[in-house]
């Protein structure tokens, strides 16, 4: 899962708060870079920000990092080649559950996975936290 979608997930546990607030209290006058951050497909390039970010929500700042190494982005290239070459595809869900399978398609919300009981799974794009070579296949793209 991207830091993106897992800033968005993290705060939504907070039951309400919003972008303003957030900002606030990590000390900016605008939720700008708040909005950009839960915004981005590619990772997050201002490591105090995502330092910043972190600390607000008690988290560990190598757990924002490891989220930042697996935007959406890199799940498309590797969803799309996935497509292109039939290979299947293992996808870690937030869960923890692994799905196994060939993807159909894709679109900007989740993926069509056939698993191997032939059955037609639609998985939505932020669940999925893990891939193979999630975190080091796609970094110079």
């Amino acid at each position: 899962m991207s830091l993106s979608d897992h800033l968005r997930y993290l705060r939504a546990q907070q039951g309400g708060t919003n972008t303003f607030m957030v900002a606030q209290a990590i000390g900016l006058e605008k939720p700008t870079a708040v909005n950009l951050a839960e915004k981005q497909y590619r990772p997050i390039l201002d490591e105090e920000l995502v330092a910043r970010l972190a600390e607000y929500y008690g988290r560990s700042l190598e757990e924002f990092r490891w989220h930042n190494a697996r935007p959406r982005k890199y799940l498309t290239f590797y969803i799309a080649r996935a497509l292109k070459s039939k290979e299947l595809v293992t996808l870690t869900l937030r869960s923890g559950r692994q799905l196994r399978g060939r993807a159909e398609w894709w679109d900007f919300g989740s993926v069509g996975l056939r698993d191997e009981n032939g059955r037609l799974l639609v998985i939505q794009r932020h669940a999925v936290i893990d891939w193979p070579g999630a975190a080091t296949e796609w970094q110079d793209v």
